[in-house]
């Protein structure tokens, strides 16, 4: 059973307000590797320059799989079970860093004490719950709190598994950031899922990132002040689904092109658009006048390395774009021009070229990073957007022998501790929209929810099919 000091961080089941259903947890352990770590790995493995420049945070994946038999067969079900949590603790022979725990800011001790594993059930159905999707009881299908500040000695993977009574399944997973990124994060969840499937696993590249990027040791208490500030701030972040179909991405991206980027992605037109109509509800709701916007965007640089790295190669293999936008103070409208701030996303995304990761040393990299913090703390007129996507990365590809996920999920709220307010870009689950999964306090969120301009093209929390 998971012992004390995993207490802290495990989730409480709370209903919602608006959902009926109840998850009760039904066992709570330690899954440890399959196999000790192999004699030819080290026993402590060293994180990277951009792993200690990542959020000490967990990173959550919610995936939600239909019973292709329509109906619950118990024996099947308990051999369900018994077969992911085998396979998980063989995953976890071959992802050894995860089983590990930090020993300080920049070693994991490979020791092999192993995941939390959590399985639950859930007082419903599946489709009854994708119907009508309650973003607000999503943190129940999580193993424990994601996206707030953790410091403590915790499993840098942890899982928990649910069952609906008509036999659906939801896998949630939460990765740490410190030891891995997105890409990491699908790539682990892929693997597992390829030896639940009994195939052939590749071994990720774990010695890359520390290779290329050293770590910095040790970080000054300031800088982890600062960087921790910037990354988790109040105690109170609401989350909201929208999902933006083809049609209005096309439409959004048309509207922000320009003779210097005459063809903007989808994301960089929606993050664009986001940023200008929250910038909006932050002023109707506060009164408060920006001067500056600063959008982020972490970038993976696998491919942007030369030469270019695996999309195995384990760790934070990301950097932060930087994208400031200034506002014209004669601007008396403070009007936001989409095509101006995608050309400046572009620029900033482009800016993480080749050559300059080839020239990103720690003490670069820390003086590049704390100039933007002092910069933040210093402008009392500066209204920040921190964006993720998390797209094309295979987690529709996660299928541990029962068929892909009919949906993938963020979380819900953050409430009762320092959290993130980040905005998360996932695939909708159909055509080639996006949806944005948006974290923010309730009264930038009661102005934008009623907002025309942006429900012109978004869409609150439709229901998901099944097919």
């Amino acid at each position: 059973m998971a012992g004390q000091m995993h207490r802290q961080f495990l989730l409480t089941e709370a209903p919602s307000k608006s959902c009926k259903m109840n998850v009760k947890i039904l066992s709570e352990e330690i899954i440890k590797p399959s196999s000790p770590t192999p004699h030819h790995h080290p026993n402590t493995y060293k994180v990277s320059l951009l792993d200690q420049f990542s959020p000490s945070s967990y990173m959550p994946f919610i995936l939600f799989y239909k019973n292709k038999n329509n109906s619950l067969d118990h024996q099947d079900s308990a051999q369900t079970l018994s077969h992911l949590k085998e396979s998980f603790s063989k995953t976890l022979a071959i992802y050894y860093p995860l089983a590990g725990r930090f020993r300080d800011a920049a070693t994991i001790e490979c020791n092999d004490e192993g995941g939390l594993y959590v399985e639950a059930q859930v007082n419903g159905t599946l489709p009854e719950f994708l119907k009508q999707p309650d973003v607000q009881f999503l943190n129940n299908f999580l193993p424990c709190k994601a996206n707030g500040l953790e410091k403590d000695r915790i499993p840098p993977v942890a899982v928990k598994i649910t069952q609906f009574q008509c036999g659906g399944l939801v896998v949630g997973a939460c990765l740490f950031h410190k030891v891995v990124d997105a890409a990491a994060s699908a790539a682990f969840l892929n693997s597992w899922a390829r030896v639940a499937r009994g195939e052939k696993v590749v071994e990720p590249d774990f010695s890359s990132a520390s290779a290329l990027f050293p770590p910095k040791d040790p970080l000054s208490d300031d800088f982890v002040r600062y960087f921790d500030n910037f990354f988790f701030q109040g105690k109170k972040s609401y989350m909201r689904r929208y999902v933006f179909d083809a049609t209005a991405l096309t439409t959004l991206r048309a509207n922000a092109a320009s003779e210097k980027v005459p063809n903007p992605s989808r994301v960089e037109a929606l993050s664009a658009f986001v940023a200008e109509r929250l910038t909006w509800a932050s002023t109707a709701a506060k009164s408060e006048i920006f001067s500056t916007l600063m959008i982020t965007h972490p970038v993976n640089l696998r491919q942007r390395i030369e030469p270019p790295l695996p999309d195995n190669t384990f760790g934070n293999i990301i950097w932060l774009a930087f994208a400031f936008y200034e506002i014209d103070p004669s601007n008396t409208e403070k009007k936001i021009d989409h095509a101006d701030l995608v050309k400046i996303l572009r620029e900033a995304f482009a800016g993480l070229n080749k050559d300059s990761i080839a020239e990103l040393d720690a003490d670069e990299a820390f003086n590049a990073l704390n100039e933007v913090l002092e910069s933040v703390y210093t402008n009392e007129n500066i209204k920040i957007f921190r964006f993720t996507s998390a797209n094309n990365m295979g987690l529709y590809d996660v299928d541990f022998g029962w068929g892909t996920p009919s949906w993938v999920a963020h979380m819900g709220d953050m409430v009762g501790y320092r959290s993130k307010q980040q905005f998360v870009f996932l695939e909708a689950t159909t055509g080639k929209g996006l949806e944005l999964w948006l974290a923010s306090d309730e009264a930038e969120l009661s102005i934008l929810e009623k907002d025309p301009e942006f429900l012109e093209y978004a869409t609150p929390n439709p229901s998901i099919c099944i097919e």
